[in-house]
């Protein structure tokens, strides 16, 4: 099985706290729109690519997402995730 594409690379080795890291829009692997509640795919050069909830967007297009572990399609927020994409 493939695993979901990454929408936005996101170094999880910089912990905001524990599951929490920051993210930028500006590197967004596919033009997305999300907001607070919505969940994407994030990943990094060296790890699996995992599911984020958005706690929080700024303005300036900073992200403040909560990591799930485990694959992405394995949660049921997955499936059920409104596609956040760019206008």
């Amino acid at each position: 099985m493939t695993e979901p594409a990454v929408e936005l690379w996101v170094d999880d080795h910089q912990e905001y706290e524990t599951g929490v890291v920051h993210g930028h829009l500006r590197h967004a692997r596919i033009a997305i729109d999300p907001r607070p509640g919505d969940y994407i795919v994030v990943g990094d050069d060296d790890a699996p690519p995992v599911l984020a909830e958005v706690l929080k967007r700024e303005p300036d297009g900073e992200l403040l997402l909560r990591l799930l572990p485990g694959r992405p399609d394995a949660h049921p927020e997955f499936q059920t995730r409104r596609v956040s994409t760019a206008v």
